[in-house]
């Protein structure tokens, strides 16, 4: 199917399109956080929006249920009736996010390296794994077992990352240039082995083949409801690639580095379909203290290209 439209009526969770549980985390990231912290939403609200995808109301509350045991997101009884929002605690979580999908990628390097040191005889496995998992969502990457590090997360975001986690008190975080010398580590490797750069191009390479011919027309075209799926379905999509991107600075790039032609385009579809998309978010969302009022001004500083 060569149809933008097309293949974007067609994609559904059965069928490329991203699971039932990553759809929900975008909306809220992205759809509804920006209108405030406290907006909770039904969970007809909710299924309205990824119908679209093949996701069934059961399913919606299944995957509601996991996000929240998760603390992720919390929910509230209005009468017989539950409302979900993002839990007060995860909203740093979401923050740390955004900034890696939307914002600036343009950052001096001073050639300095924050590394983080997990001790492996402290909290559970399970516990450790979580917070490598946060680690890598803010931008570190796995060097050695329980050792992280990254040459632009800052140390303080490094800790802060730690203190949210919660339950640690012999993590080392700190922040130096690399002494190199025979035997020892050099910037290239330690990029190398903070993440799979490979990988990572791929991914971006299919990103841009997947969604490479939406045009101008394409976008102008689109009904609110198309707008809001093609959204949904561009930050997803991207969100997996940006959250395991090192974002590494331009030196330590290959030329010609793939994540570049990626969010330009993601820039461009992001732009093209956003404001259609809010009236439909608008149009569909229920909350217990009234509906959402459209506002698509802080819309268009997303998706930073520098």
């Amino acid at each position: 199917m060569t149809d933008p439209v097309g293949r974007l009526r067609a994609a559904t969770i059965s069928n490329g399109a991203p699971s039932a549980r990553n759809l929900l985390v975008t909306v809220f990231g992205d759809a509804l956080l920006p209108h405030g912290t406290d907006i909770a939403v039904s969970v007809s609200s909710l299924a309205a929006l990824l119908e679209p995808f093949g996701v069934s109301e059961r399913l919606v509350r299944t995957s509601l249920t996991r996000l929240v045991n998760d603390g992720l997101l919390s929910t509230r009884a209005v009468g017989r009736r539950s409302f979900y929002g993002v839990a007060t605690r995860s909203v740093p979580l979401f923050r740390q996010a955004d900034a890696r999908i939307y914002g600036s990628r343009r950052a001096t390097w001073d050639r300095s390296w924050t590394i983080v040191v997990i001790d492996g005889t402290e909290a559970t496995p399970s516990e450790r794994a979580r917070l490598r998992q946060r680690l890598t969502w803010a931008g570190l990457g796995g060097v050695a077992p329980n050792v992280m590090a990254s040459p632009v997360v800052t140390a303080e975001e490094a800790a802060l990352v730690v203190e949210q986690a919660g339950g640690f008190r012999n993590v080392l975080v700190s922040r130096s240039r690399l002494v190199e010398g025979a035997g020892t580590i050099d910037e290239e490797e330690l990029a190398r082995r903070c993440a799979p750069l490979d990988e990572v191009a791929a991914g971006y390479d299919e990103f841009v083949d997947r969604f490479g011919d939406i045009d101008r027309s394409t976008l102008d075209a689109l009904e609110p409801s198309d707008a809001f799926k093609l959204r949904i379905l561009l930050v997803a999509t991207y969100r997996r690639l940006a959250l395991v991107d090192p974002l590494l600075p331009e030196s330590l790039l290959p030329e010609g580095w793939a994540g570049v032609r990626a969010r330009a385009l993601a820039a461009f579809v992001y732009g093209g379909c956003a404001d259609a998309a809010e009236r439909h978010l608008a149009a569909t969302v229920e909350r217990p203290d009234g509906s959402l009022v459209p506002d698509p001004t802080w819309l268009h500083g997303r998706f930073h290209v520098d």
